[in-house]
């Protein structure tokens, strides 16, 4: 499907917390652990006091948005949105995913502007946070099919629900989008 929908083509793409620091995993680290198992992060971690807000780093359509809180045994995303939209350079889909935040501000179907807040970071050990420790806002680009499915935040071998070239180093992938003129 990726390409076939028509989502919004943003000129420009933006960070979507201040500081845009990776303090946690990072994307594409290779992790091994009683929870995880073994697998690829497929996004960036970045550490923020509770109640930073988050932003759409660009304008696009609400994919996603719920709370998939999880529980200590068993940790998920929290809060999570996903937002499509429309590569300017070749046409293409791709996906914006932001996972452990609260106070989620979009619902599913609804369009977001470029910089609109669509939650804040969560408590750790929370529901909202999906009951990992520490308070952090998982960021990831998607750029494969949308198969109207939640996404991974790990790429695990042999699991089937995602493929890691599907996936993009998020600031790169910012930064190279913004290098490249309109049209």
């Amino acid at each position: 499907m990726s390409g076939q929908s028509v989502y919004p083509t943003p000129p420009q793409l933006l960070l979507p917390v201040t500081p845009y620091q990776v303090t946690g995993r990072t994307f594409g680290q290779r992790v091994r652990s009683r929870v995880v198992l073994w697998a690829r992060h497929l996004g960036d971690d970045v550490v923020l006091s509770i109640g930073t807000p988050v932003h759409a780093i660009a304008d696009g359509s609400v994919v996603w948005s719920e709370v998939r809180p999880g529980s200590e045994d068993h940790r998920n995303w929290g809060g999570i949105i996903v937002l499509a939209h429309q590569d300017k350079r070749n046409g293409e889909a791709f996906f914006s995913l932001y996972g452990h935040i609260t106070n989620l501000t979009v619902k599913e179907g609804a369009d977001v502007t470029a910089g609109q807040t669509l939650g804040v970071v969560a408590p750790g050990s929370s529901p909202e946070n999906g009951w990992w420790k520490t308070p952090h806002v998982h960021f990831g680009i998607y750029a494969g099919p949308w198969m109207s499915q939640i996404l991974p935040g790990y790429a695990r071998p042999f699991d089937g629900r995602t493929k890691f070239n599907w996936w993009r180093s998020p600031l790169p992938f910012i930064n190279e989008y913004n290098k490249t003129e309109n049209g």
